[in-house]
């Protein structure tokens, strides 16, 4: 049995090597677009595009996987202030997908996101990757109240437990 095992595992093809990403999560999300040079706006709100314009992984044809896939959406919903998640925001953003190697950052149409956008004249982007990027879906009350948190200057401790 162990023969037949230790043949499956060098006969069946497997992909060379895995994605390892550190833990990340929408308050090391909001620290990372707070000390950036670049001007950000977090938004909490249902994201829109067009689903099919999403990377497909081709795993006989990895190499094939471009980087950097552009699309076009929208958000509805309410950007953040100091006193919380408060101002109606909507419009239409910009939106990268982007993957390393073989791995592909994810977004859900029609479901609200805690995203963080770069602002670049007058235009919104939203960047994703398999690694986080700046879209969170769905996130719950603890994760919002902690980047509430965070705006307002209180503890801001990307380690913290969240969802």
């Amino acid at each position: 049995m162990r023969v037949v095992l230790a043949l499956l595992f060098f006969v069946l093809p497997t992909a060379v090597s895995a994605l390892s990403c550190m833990p990340y999560n929408a308050v090391a999300g909001f620290k990372d677009a707070a000390k950036s040079p670049d001007d950000y706006v977090a938004v909490l709100g249902k994201l829109t595009f067009d689903e099919r314009k999403l990377p497909k992984v081709d795993w006989e044809r990895q190499q094939d996987v471009k980087p950097d896939n552009h699309l076009t959406g929208r958000i509805e919903g309410k950007s953040l202030t100091r006193s919380g998640f408060d101002a109606d925001f909507a419009r239409d953003i910009d939106i990268n997908v982007q993957c390393f190697g073989p791995w592909c950052g994810g977004l859900a149409h029609g479901v609200e996101h805690l995203v963080f956008l770069k602002r670049e004249d007058g235009r919104y982007l939203l960047e994703t990757n398999p690694c986080g990027g700046f879209a969170f879906g769905e996130p719950d009350r603890a994760t919002l109240q902690k980047v509430k948190g965070c705006m307002q200057g209180k503890r801001c401790d990307p380690d913290l437990p969240q969802r």
